[in-house]
């Protein structure tokens, strides 16, 4: 646990996964000074980008058109994202309803948010990694570790290798708080949870129970403290790996958090699908479920294929692809966490509404364009305190007809502001 190299791969491993309720919106109601109970929506154009809890108790989703949502709920607030423009390569929030005509909508403002929040996280836990703009996985094995030493202050006496087994838990110390809701490890009854702070034998039966609920606390104060610092409302989950901890953060919404210890995750997952975990989308998804049957069930695979080898089989002898998801649905597919985000490429673009034929109509939009890419670099060189500088720029159109145009060319002097 206290090698950040390794910590992953180990049966007592902690790792969480928070995630921003409602982001943007939650971005709009601060911004306005508005009250958890203002119906908030963040809107681009007259599309829904985030719906805020409030309004989502009207109803009111993502799939709504901006009018729709106001017949729903007449009180509506909608927040309109900032947006650049034309010609001014910089964003601004503006106090009408834009023109996709004459402008282009900026989601700087949510980065910079969300950045602010990741600093949080790593200011406290030493393994961060962004999976997006608005949720992140740390690797809480050093805080575990610390935390334990300080609870257990003799643990180690009389180990004298790593092949020593640690003693058996004989008593829970003062100063244990077991925070969120935790995954019954019995299938039948989910509700057996709320014996959790009555019966703590029924929580800590071993030593991989006490890391993943110390873990639980230590995200439980990440959460607050990004809550007082910065006004955001959170979910966490906690688990042994990036997948059920994934899961965990999404079971209960909003400002709650979800504990599942390894014992708990078959009685975890039968609430999920297998499409439902991380990376198991779009082809992939698609294709396991026409090879294994469209309504399979993850605890049907569990118990069907006892090896990946005979899963492997039924998946056209896709060996990788059946040993990750043999692990999967078990809890035990160990990912490191990348600490850095690896951008390859990085894109400004706008979809006009009516074709444009004049030069003097497009210049401006490339204004707009390296605006926010210097902007951007810019943001990224303080993330990670670094200088990244791009080495070529491709200019790409796509005409009426269906037909894509491009052009690339290798900057010599690589750009570090806007005018050069």
């Amino acid at each position: 646990l206290n090698d950040s190299r390794k910590a992953y791969q180990s049966p007592l491993a902690v790792i969480c996964h928070i995630d921003l309720n409602a982001f943007f919106a939650q971005c709009e109601q601060l911004r306005l000074g508005l009250s958890e109970q203002d119906p908030v929506v963040c809107v681009q154009w007259n599309t829904l980008i985030a719906v805020s809890y409030a309004a989502r108790d009207y109803g009111i989703t993502r799939m709504d058109r901006l009018e729709q949502a106001k017949q729903k709920c007449p009180n509506l607030i909608p927040a309109h994202t900032a947006v650049f423009k034309k010609g001014e390569p910089f964003w601004k929030y503006v106090d009408h309803m834009p023109s996709p005509a004459t402008h282009k909508v900026s989601l700087d403002p949510y980065r910079r948010e969300g950045k602010k929040v990741l600093n949080i996280f790593r200011s406290e836990c030493d393994l961060v990694e962004k999976a997006s703009v608005d949720e992140s996985f740390m690797d809480l094995g050093r805080l575990v570790f610390r935390r334990i030493l300080t609870l257990f202050p003799n643990i180690l006496e009389g180990m004298t290798s790593k092949s020593d087994t640690l003693k058996p838990i004989d008593h829970l110390p003062q100063g244990i708080d077991f925070k969120g809701y935790i995954i019954a490890k019995k299938d039948d009854a989910e509700n057996e949870s709320a014996l959790a702070d009555e019966d703590r034998s029924f929580l800590v039966e071993d030593w991989d129970d006490l890391v993943i609920l110390v873990g639980s606390m230590i995200c439980y104060e990440l959460r607050k403290k990004v809550e007082e610092q910065l006004g955001y409302k959170t979910s966490g989950g906690v688990g042994k790996v990036k997948t059920i901890a994934k899961l965990a953060s999404g079971f209960k919404k909003p400002d709650q958090q979800t504990i599942v210890r390894n014992d708990s995750v078959p009685g975890f997952l039968k609430y999920f699908r297998l499409t439902d975990f991380w990376s198991m989308g779009g082809k992939t998804g698609s294709y396991v479920k026409e090879t294994l049957g469209e309504d399979i069930s993850i605890s049907s695979i569990r118990d069907q294929y006892s090896s990946p080898t005979e899963l492997a089989q039924a998946l056209d002898k896709n060996y990788d692809l059946a040993s990750k998801i043999f692990l999967m649905i078990r809890g035990e597919y160990a990912l490191p966490l990348e600490e850095r985000e690896l951008l390859k490429s990085m894109a400004a673009n706008k979809n006009f509404r009516q074709s444009i034929y004049k030069k003097a109509d497009l210049i401006p939009w490339i204004n707009v364009f390296i605006g926010e890419l210097i902007v951007r670099i810019q943001d990224l060189d303080d993330e990670y305190n670094t200088i990244s500088r791009p080495t070529k720029m491709t200019l790409s159109v796509l005409g009426s007809s269906g037909t894509r145009h491009s052009k690339q060319c290798t900057l010599n002097r690589p750009p570090k502001d806007y005018e050069l």
